[in-house]
């Protein structure tokens, strides 16, 4: 192999690990927090809209960061980008951008909008590049039924470049896809380690 090619294969077995560590450490945060408070039916209490707010939605989310530790804010200086680094991920509705701290450098933020629990993580922080979904962003969801992360699966939508907001696109995941939502729907991907692209291969192995 080239040094370029040896460089890279390091950069996504170091990208995969991180990806790996941090879905523990969110999993686990949230499975604690269930246990402390004792919650049943997270949905119902947390994102249950009254015409004018999600109730209790800023007591989930902040109690939630303090299991994860969560302390101090970096912005993004570039991007953040979308899964093909050719549009700036415009963060709205379900999706938000991760700039509060984590003590590993990481990064997170919870997003409750349209009756959807979002937790999306920068592994390495907004300091450390790529700064693109699907590479090193990565935006799960909290299942209505199991209350669990799980990332978002595509759906069959066809992408729509004008879409308001990014999850409008469709969540897709592809090198074929060029909207600036592209990226939403790796998560789910890189958990299961499958290419979106093609299922022969391994996800890390068909990131650009």
């Amino acid at each position: 192999m080239t040094m370029p090619t040896l460089i890279n294969n390091h950069r996504k077995a170091a990208l995969e690990n991180q990806l790996k560590k941090q879905y523990s450490v969110l999993s686990q945060a949230l499975d604690l927090w269930k246990q402390e408070t004792g919650v049943i039916g997270l949905y119902k209490m947390y994102a249950t809209y009254n015409g004018q707010e999600y109730v209790n939605s800023s007591t989930f989310k902040s109690q939630y960061m303090a299991k994860l530790k969560a302390s101090g804010t970096m912005n993004y200086e570039k991007g953040p980008f979308n899964f093909n680094k050719t549009k700036t991920m415009k963060a709205e509705g379900r999706t938000c951008t991760p700039t509060t701290l984590l003590p590993d450098g990481s990064s997170v933020c919870i997003q409750i909008w349209s009756g959807m629990i979002s937790v999306t993580t920068d592994i390495n922080g907004p300091n450390k590049k790529p700064n693109a979904w699907g590479h090193d962003i990565f935006t799960f969801v909290i299942d209505r039924t199991t209350e669990q992360l799980i990332g978002m699966k595509p759906t069959k939508a066809e992408p729509d470049p004008d879409a308001q907001y990014p999850e409008g696109d469709g969540l897709p995941c592809s090198l074929k896809v060029q909207t600036a939502g592209n990226g939403l729907g790796c998560a789910y991907y890189a958990i299961i380690n499958s290419c979106p692209d093609d299922k022969t291969k391994k996800y890390w192995d068909c990131i650009p």
